[in-house]
């Protein structure tokens, strides 16, 4: 190498500035932190596995919860007399309910201000609504046998029974209605099976979850 290329690489290099290695440390440090700290937030927002999991099993949530709720005759009988009670205080006819081979309706009411008594007996089935519908076999005013017919269409046509009881003379069915019984509260009840024979009386609660 002649002298003058010597000298223009040895001006070359005083030319060139030195690495500043603090600064690609300091880089390479924030870049590490930047990483750390958006992994960290990636962990934090987003759910675990069992987080998911509840998350989507609750979005699927039913709004209300079944209970099945088995009961006798005499627990049944209480309960109906219960609502009979609540929807016939403003009624002029008093009437309640009992189970026995057969399923009776007993009343009292008033015909030209004398105060009269009537027994209704019925075989009881479920419609497809879960109501308890007792179709009239045979109905006595006092101790005098009239035809059901007559004196369930007096009934409808003279007294409001509530919405707890619906009667239908020309089918001689009165029809317990479950879905009012607490409908304020927002439970339903459905009957799923009625059996005078076995005593056996099943029903579906639905309870609002809200």
């Amino acid at each position: 190498m002649n002298v003058p290329e010597k000298k223009r690489s040895l001006l070359k290099k005083k030319s060139e500035k030195p690495i500043n290695y603090w600064k690609w440390a300091f880089a390479i440090l924030l870049a590490l932190i930047c990483s750390i700290v958006l992994f960290i937030g990636y962990k934090v927002f987003t759910p675990s596995v069992d987080q998911s999991r509840i998350i989507s099993q609750t979005k699927t949530i039913k709004k209300s919860a079944d209970i099945d709720v088995s009961v006798d005759k005499k627990q049944l009988t209480a309960g109906i007399n219960y609502y009979l009670k609540q929807n016939q205080k403003k009624s002029n006819i008093k009437y309640r309910f009992l189970l026995d081979k057969s399923a009776i309706l007993m009343g009292t009411t008033k015909i030209l201000g004398q105060s009269v008594s009537f027994t209704l007996y019925s075989t009881p089935k479920l419609n497809k609504r879960g109501n308890i519908v007792l179709h009239a076999k045979s109905v006595s005013v006092g101790s005098l046998n009239a035809p059901a017919s007559f004196v369930l269409r007096y009934v409808q046509n003279n007294y409001d029974l509530g919405k707890f009881a619906t009667v239908n003379y020309k089918k001689s069915t009165i029809t317990l209605n479950l879905v009012q019984v607490t409908k304020k509260q927002g439970i339903k009840v459905k009957g799923e099976t009625f059996n005078l024979n076995s005593n056996k009386f099943l029903f579906k609660v639905s309870v609002p979850l809200k």
